[in-house]
């Protein structure tokens, strides 16, 4: 399942005042995240994922998502498994002068579905390691 959410942050929007929306979602592992800047942003706009208050992506809490016409691809493997079943997204905007809208997209399967990617990734792995490399 792959799930795609708009966030409209409005122009001025602090940190300490930021956007926060829910991203409502189903029980299994995020396997996919998508953070999508588009252009006109000019790294105006900036964006963490929190599950629960805990900042999971970007993972250094210090930090967040920004960019100008870039989407921020990351493959991942975070299990989502009790409720809510939703992440928030926290945006804010302090020097913008028009509103930005971020895209989110998130891609969940169950453990089952995951399976076979896991089986192929080991592999793949004992085959690298038996030409020597880690």
């Amino acid at each position: 399942m792959y799930y795609d959410f708009a966030v409209t942050v409005t122009a001025g929007k602090t940190k300490n005042t930021p956007k926060e929306q829910t991203l409502k979602l189903t029980k299994g592992v995020i396997h996919y995240v998508e953070v999508n800047f588009p252009a006109g942003c000019r790294g105006y706009a900036f964006m963490t994922l929190r599950h629960q208050e805990h900042q999971v992506w970007p993972t250094n809490p210090e930090r967040a998502f920004s960019g100008e016409g870039y989407t921020i691809p990351m493959q991942e493997y975070y299990k989502l498994y009790s409720e809510p079943y939703s992440l928030k997204a926290v945006a804010w905007s302090p020097d913008a002068t028009y509103d930005h809208t971020i895209t989110v997209r998130i891609g969940i399967l169950s453990e089952e579905e995951l399976e076979p990617v896991k089986e192929t990734t080991n592999l793949l792995q004992k085959f690298l390691k038996l030409l020597g490399g880690k």
